[in-house]
């Protein structure tokens, strides 16, 4: 619906003095700034994460000033370090399933107390699966594909939000849309779920993803993946290392929600007057250029 000039002109707004005018500017728009300048930070440090993956799964968990002194090996999925493993995925996973969606016309089947998820609530930088989306009952899980995935199992999109992967932070229940994959003893979880956020392996993934309607990838073909397998112990050294980096940028998230929240309160209670800057604030910019 257009805004007629008329009705825009009759619209009333608040006009305090000049000079709180600009302070009230002055206030906005340096909590702005920071927010900006925030925004700089996380896209820096989100690039700086590309290249520590890229770094970390081509030289391992060493400095950049050692990396002359790696010795390397060319193999299917680029070089890696010379004692560095390539396996299939299958071959580092004890066990593997989909699950299924209880009956949603069967009301005794959910608000139970087991937690249930399709992958609608997986995000690409998820590392730790958290959340779920509603809860089933017992009777829900043994009359329906649903199954459990054992805390610690690594939870991957292979239906809807192909490629997405997090590590179960507790048992839940899963839909058709995920597969549970257990890992053997030599894997750290982490470590694999950094894998999937990698370009490698995500081309792997796109080249065996099939449909028109809802692409997938078939649990066997994801299974066939290359990966790298480095020894357990640079496994979690590398999983901390990009730990560190996610915990910077969650960080900065925080303080980015918490100045766009600032801002908005700022916002409303300035020009409405609900609070007022201190005078001898706003006297400074008395004879301020506005």
């Amino acid at each position: 619906m257009a805004l007629s000039l008329a009705r825009l002109r009759s619209i009333p707004i608040p006009l305090p003095p000049l000079p709180e005018q600009r302070a009230i500017a002055y206030v906005l728009r340096t909590v702005q700034e920071a927010k900006e300048a925030t925004d700089r930070v996380i896209a820096a440090l989100r690039e700086l994460k590309k290249s520590l993956m890229r770094h970390l799964f081509t030289y391992g968990p060493v400095p950049l000033d050692q990396t002359e002194a790696v010795e390397l090996q060319e193999t299917e999925i680029g070089p890696i370090p010379a004692h560095w493993r390539v396996v299939r995925l299958g071959e580092v996973v004890k066990d593997s399933f989909s699950g299924g969606t209880p009956s949603t016309k069967k009301p005794e089947y959910w608000g139970g107390n087991i937690p249930w998820t399709t992958s609608a609530i997986l995000n690409e930088d998820d590392i730790f699966l958290s959340r779920f989306q509603r809860t089933i009952t017992e009777l829900g899980l043994d009359r329906s594909a649903s199954k459990t995935a054992p805390k610690g199992s690594l939870i991957v999109g292979t239906r809807v939000g192909v490629g997405k992967a997090a590590v179960a932070g507790f048992d839940i229940a899963i839909s058709q849309d995920l597969t549970a994959l257990v890992l053997k003893s030599n894997v750290e979880a982490l470590f694999a779920a950094y894998l999937f956020k990698s370009a490698f392996l995500q081309e792997q993934i796109r080249e065996r993803t099939r449909g028109t309607t809802i692409k997938g990838i078939p649990r066997r073909d994801l299974l066939s993946i290359l990966i790298p397998l480095p020894p357990l112990s640079e496994q979690r050294e590398i999983a901390r290392m990009l730990q560190a980096v996610d915990a910077r940028i969650e960080a900065e998230e925080k303080k980015k929600a918490a100045l766009e929240a600032l801002f908005k309160t700022l916002l409303h209670h300035l020009m409405t007057a609900k609070i007022r800057l201190p005078e001898e604030f706003v006297a400074r910019f008395a004879e301020a250029t506005p």
